[in-house]
């Protein structure tokens, strides 16, 4: 059984409240000229579900209004637009205790404990080295065909929510695991200039002090008010994030060990992996990339330390997975 107790949530668990994404989404995309009807066709979604405030949906379901979506909206804007437009939005207490976080470290702590109820599609970790603060952010339900307009929906969010609790943009830096898209100015207006495509990872970096700039609108008081509302809620997690989470904590567990964490049969583990797009090993190899790209990029250790800590027998089966992870040898990681 898994020692955890936060509760998993899947591509088909109905946990999503209809009136925050989905409900923004289906305003800006009438907005702009799409059918209300064809919006919802295949969701299972109603109009009511959304205009009653209590209804909840499924990822599977606002992952299929956002592809209907993106086939009636002309242009290439519509996820920064929506982004723009989440936070503070329709989140209730979580939103109220952001507002009021001291500072961009205070935040991020709540985003990540509270990822599921603001941003379920996500889930991240946090490093740092000497300069800056790296954010790795990794798909935490399955999203498919549909990950890149999330990426772009919430880094959007993100970057309007730091202007509004500090006052102005900071100098984010992203990195894309995406080719350069052709609307790379939708990409330049809204998140940016420091933009890198065709990367290993899907990461944020900033400057260290920026963690400790104080927010305009801190409330010690409020947020803790907020906090004591969010305390009784269910604290859950994606599917996908808790297998990584416990692959990450198990390097060299196995498929047939990992399903005996989640009590299931190792068939019925690998069709639920598969129901959310991924399979075990795919999993696996991207820990070993962010593992790999931390050492070698961010603590700049050499190859023998390296493969030591990721439990290397030999130093060329170390080299060649790097290779196959990241598409950059230990050595290009190193300089870049």
């Amino acid at each position: 059984m898994r020692k955890s107790q936060r509760p998993i949530v899947s591509l088909e668990d109905k946990f999503i409240p209809a009136h925050q994404l989905a409900a923004s989404l289906l305003d800006l995309a009438i907005s702009r000229g799409a059918d209300k009807h064809r919006l919802l066709r295949g969701t299972r979604i109603f109009y009511q579900d959304i205009k009653s405030g209590s209804s909840q949906l499924s990822a599977k379901q606002v992952l299929t209004l956002i592809a209907n979506a993106k086939a009636q909206v002309s242009g290439y804007d519509c996820a920064f637009q929506l982004g723009r437009r989440l936070f503070p939005g329709n989140y209730g207490a979580i939103s109220t205790a952001l507002l009021h976080c001291r500072n961009l470290q205070d935040g991020l702590r709540l985003l990540s404990l509270f990822s599921v109820h603001i941003c379920p599609f996500m889930h991240s970790y946090a490093y740092g080295d000497k300069q800056q603060y790296h954010l790795v952010i990794n798909d935490a339900l399955g999203c498919g065909e549909q990950w890149q307009f999330i990426v772009e929906t919430y880094f959007s969010a993100l970057v309007a929510g730091i202007k509004l609790l500090l006052g102005q943009r900071i100098p984010l830096h992203f990195d894309f695991p995406f080719a350069r898209p052709r609307y790379i100015q939708e990409y330049e207006t809204n998140l940016g200039i420091r933009l890198n495509f065709s990367q290993p990872l899907l990461r944020i970096r900033f400057d260290l002090a920026w963690l400790v700039a104080p927010f305009s609108q801190h409330s010690h008081s409020l947020k803790y008010h907020a906090l004591q509302q969010l305390k009784q809620q269910h604290v859950g997690q994606g599917f996908i994030q808790a297998v990584r989470d416990n692959v990450r904590k198990n390097r060299q567990q196995n498929l047939q060990a990992t399903a005996q964490c989640f009590a299931m049969s190792p068939a019925t583990f690998k069709r639920k992996l598969k129901v959310h797009g991924v399979r075990f090993q795919q999993l696996q190899d991207e820990l070993g990339k962010q593992q790999a790209i931390y050492l070698l990029q961010v603590q700049k250790l050499n190859n023998e330390d390296s493969a030591s800590l990721m439990e290397f027998s030999d130093i060329p089966n170390f080299r060649r997975a790097v290779k196959r992870w990241t598409g950059f040898t230990p050595q290009q990681l190193r300089l870049d």
